[in-house]
């Protein structure tokens, strides 16, 4: 049974991806909504410092211009006496009100209230002064000196811009330095942490669909005892992982069912078949009469076809005990030389009758091994090279050690067999090149069940081009093969 979800765990691929997605860019997210609140900080303490700057600035300037043009106007009225210099110096004295008025509206907190209130007061000293009528000349000069006092207030007005002006640039400055560490430490932290986490989620989305691929390769190359595992970080894998596994017994289940099929099949052929070959025989070897030259003809191609029929199922046989017992290596010590020579005494006739040549392998190279698997390996193989070898051809059988064991050779004058099949004859029933001109099709199992015992050897077989030649079958042995 699949693996009970999760509330935390993705149902779909998709939503996997959409998840792994998420993660990934949290922390990006996080990073540009702490920028973004850096950048709107930076924005508003570059606008306070634009707008109150400018407009302390301007103020300070317009108040001493004031200061100036109500001084002026009340030395010009002490000297004249002219009732119209005091209604110039009322208007020069309200236009300077409302500028301390809008100072006093900046709400700056370099720029204490009193300073504003003492230049209204001292202002408001010498407006009452003029429009005093019984003060004498004297005591106007007198108040003439509050004019430097209040100079003196208006300077300290400016002053206290300039330091409102630094302490706005050193802000900005502060906060331009913070957005500076936080990129970097975002570039130190942040792209790293996300290149792991993508590194992270690739591994965890690939390594399911690796193992459901290399499953599905075990199911196509006949490989049922392994149980299918995913390692199933959503739902909908785990389940596809689940229903692989139950079509990897079912599959198990049609492969054993076939095997007892073909050895039963096999059985029950091989007694009709023994009779025969007797029946065959006696009639070759004339225990029934003489026979004429064209009867003695058809006898040796029945009995040639019936030893044929024989070959075919004893692989079927073979190939039925290798597939479903997995049969034991029962390994002896022999000369790889001898065991050829006893396979061909099988095949004298047929070489004979095609005019092949044999090339053997050289005396002295010794195998440690099941020697009956390697007399139906080289079986199978010699068949397969008379099979495709033209009339008068030559068939070489060589081996060679190597560093990390043997390499045996079996190749032939045949065809060939095309690069795009030469998978696919290792395959059980699959017939590359079907004769037409045989009275007996092969069952196109010989191949597979070589594979099959030189695999159980920890060896492996291949076909290689040869210059030339036909195909050329080459097993690599290990060294534990290789006495």
């Amino acid at each position: 049974m699949p693996r009970r979800s999760s509330p935390f765990r993705p149902r779909s691929v998709p939503g996997l991806l959409v998840a792994g997605f998420g993660i990934v860019a949290l922390p990006l997210l996080l990073a540009l909504g702490v920028g973004a609140v850096y950048v709107d900080r930076l924005a508003g303490q570059s606008e306070r410092l634009v707008r109150q700057g400018v407009a302390v600035t301007r103020l300070s300037r317009q108040a001493q211009e004031r200061i100036t043009a109500m001084e002026r106007s009340a030395r010009q009225f002490a000297v004249l006496g002219d009732p119209v210099l005091v209604e110039r110096f009322n208007d020069h004295h309200d236009a300077f009100s409302a500028a301390l008025d809008d100072l006093g509206r900046l709400q700056l907190e370099t720029m204490p209230g009193w300073n504003l209130t003492d230049l209204r007061h001292e202002a408001e000293l010498v407006r009452r002064a003029l429009l005093d009528s019984q003060i004498d000349g004297d005591a106007l000069d007198s108040e003439m000196s509050r004019f430097q006092t209040m100079r003196d207030l208006a300077q300290a007005i400016t002053d206290q811009g300039n330091v409102f002006i630094d302490r706005e640039v050193a802000r900005i400055e502060s906060t331009a330095g913070e957005v500076g560490l936080f990129l970097l430490l975002c570039t130190v932290a942040l792209v790293p942490a996300t290149v792991a986490l993508v590194i992270l989620f690739t591994v965890v989305i690939s390594r399911p669909i690796r193992q459901i691929r290399a499953a599905i390769q075990r199911l196509g190359s006949g490989r049922f005892d392994q149980p299918v595992a995913i390692s199933a970080p959503s739902a909908e894998l785990d389940a596809l992982g689940y229903q692989l596994d139950r079509m990897r017994q079912r599959l198990g289940e049609l492969e054993g069912e076939k095997n007892r099929f073909l050895r039963h099949m096999s059985h029950e052929l091989k007694t009709p078949l023994a009779s025969i070959r007797e029946g065959v025989s006696l009639l070759d070897d004339d225990s029934l009469g003489g026979l004429a030259p064209p009867q003695r003809e058809v006898v040796a191609i029945l009995l040639r076809n019936s030893l044929e029929l024989t070959s075919l199922i004893d692989n079927l046989l073979d190939f039925a005990a290798w597939r479903e017992q997995h049969a034991q290596i029962d390994a002896t010590e022999f000369g790889l030389r001898e065991l050829v020579e006893q396979v061909l005494d099988r095949h004298r006739l047929t070489l004979d009758s095609h005019r092949l040549t044999m090339t053997l392998p050289e005396p002295g190279l010794t195998l440690n091994a099941d020697r009956d698997r390697w007399r139906l390996i080289f079986d199978n193989l010699l068949t397969n090279a008379i099979k495709f070898s033209p009339e008068g051809g030559r068939i070489d059988i060589g081996g060679r050690r190597t560093r990390r064991g043997m390499i045996i050779e079996v190749t032939d004058d045949g065809p060939g067999i095309p690069a795009e099949e030469r998978e696919q004859v290792f395959t059980p029933f699959y017939q590359a090149h079907p004769d037409p001109g045989r009275h007996v099709r092969g069952t196109g199992i010989g191949l597979s069940v070589v594979r099959e015992a030189v695999r159980a050897h920890g060896g492996e077989i291949e076909i290689v081009d040869q210059a030339d030649r036909g195909a050329c079958m080459r097993i690599r042995l290990p060294r534990g093969s290789v006495a």
